[in-house]
């Protein structure tokens, strides 16, 4: 079950990141807390020394066109470097995950995959085709969460370099299904997200609930292929 939970990359992660606590200078993947830096009155760091979640930003449809659910994230991991003009593409792939998962909309996931990745996928694990993969995925997020779910508030709660020590222990995995379709040399960024912390659903658009009180937190890699945004 636990190969199952890792190689659907899509993902609810049983499985332990253990390899992320070691690393010194990247924080680690953790499930139900936002990271936000404390580091006393006495201490004052720069602002790129200090951990994922110290400087948090949110979209939702009060300033972005694109956005149905309000969307939280550190803005130093994403968005470039021009803050006048940022590309929130990686965060549209997340929040569009989201929104494809909650209506288990095929057309909607598929395209948020490189062409042949989950077919291959697929193959080296005796799931029929990718229309078996996308319902086991919204499957499992029901019996966790419930029939009638909608996850209607995103925290990206953490985000890795995927090819730091803790990054690669999930993209190692993808990057095996990209050189089988020969496209892992396109590949020109990694990240490594989990959608946790405060992030809330509701069921049958009635309560608030956080996610990570009754399921692990969803991992995720974010690649850019070709020049284009894919969730992996």
């Amino acid at each position: 079950m636990k190969k199952f939970l890792c190689g659907i990359m899509a993902v609810f992660i049983a499985v332990s990141m253990a390899s992320c606590a070691d690393e010194k200078d990247e924080s680690s993947l953790t499930s139900g807390k936002q990271l936000v830096g404390d580091a006393g009155d006495d201490v004052n760091l720069k602002e790129e020394d200090m951990p994922y979640g110290s400087t948090v930003y949110e979209l939702s449809e009060s300033n972005d066109d694109h956005v149905k659910y309000i969307t939280c994230f550190d803005r130093r991991y994403f968005g470039s470097s021009d803050e006048n003009n940022p590309d929130y593409s990686e965060i549209y792939a997340i929040h569009d995950y989201i929104v494809a998962l909650n209506e288990n909309d095929h057309d909607a996931m598929k395209s948020l995959y490189y062409d042949g990745y989950i077919e291959a996928f697929c193959q080296n694990n005796n799931i029929s085709d990718i229309d078996e993969y996308i319902d086991n995925v919204y499957n499992a997020a029901v019996s966790y969460l419930g029939e009638g779910f909608e996850i209607n508030y995103i925290d990206i709660s953490n985000c890795l370099d995927g090819d730091s020590n803790g990054g690669k222990s999930y993209t190692e995995i993808a990057d095996g299904y990209l050189e089988k379709i020969d496209v892992l040399d396109k590949v020109t960024s990694k990240k490594v997200v989990e959608i946790g912390g405060y992030t809330c659903y509701s069921i049958e658009g009635s309560g608030a609930y956080q996610l990570t009180n009754h399921m692990e937190a969803i991992v995720l890699a974010v690649y850019e292929i070709d020049g284009q945004i894919y969730i992996v």
